[in-house]
């Protein structure tokens, strides 16, 4: 079956309603409709999956990979920033509990 649009233009509709959707589960999450925004994030996924793209970096750090949860600090998800090993932020959900690590570079111990 032919494709209805070049890859490049799919792509780039993809990440326009990617864009659409993250705006509106942020507002349904402000509004405390979790499930709503849940359901919103799960098929901004999808469509990422669809056409084969990444969801960008900026909103995949902001949604839990297990409950599909919107993280947002104090109110979805808990931050502790930690320096055992080395220097890190913990960002755990309070839905379903699940934790990311993500590193930090460039700084020095001492600080």
């Amino acid at each position: 079956m032919p494709r209805k649009y070049p890859r490049s233009k799919e792509r780039q509709l993809s990440k326009e309603r990617i864009s659409i959707l993250w705006e509106q589960a942020q507002k349904s999450t402000r509004a405390g409709q979790l499930e709503i925004a849940r359901e919103q994030m799960r098929s901004a996924r999808k469509i990422a999956q669809k056409t084969r793209t990444k969801l960008p970096r900026s909103i995949s750090r902001r949604v839990c990979k297990s409950c599909g949860a919107i993280l947002i600090p104090g109110r979805t998800s808990r931050i502790r920033v930690r320096s055992n090993r080395s220097r890190h932020v913990v960002m755990t959900c309070t839905n379903c509990g699940d934790f990311v690590r993500y590193y930090i570079t460039g700084c020095d111990r001492k600080a």
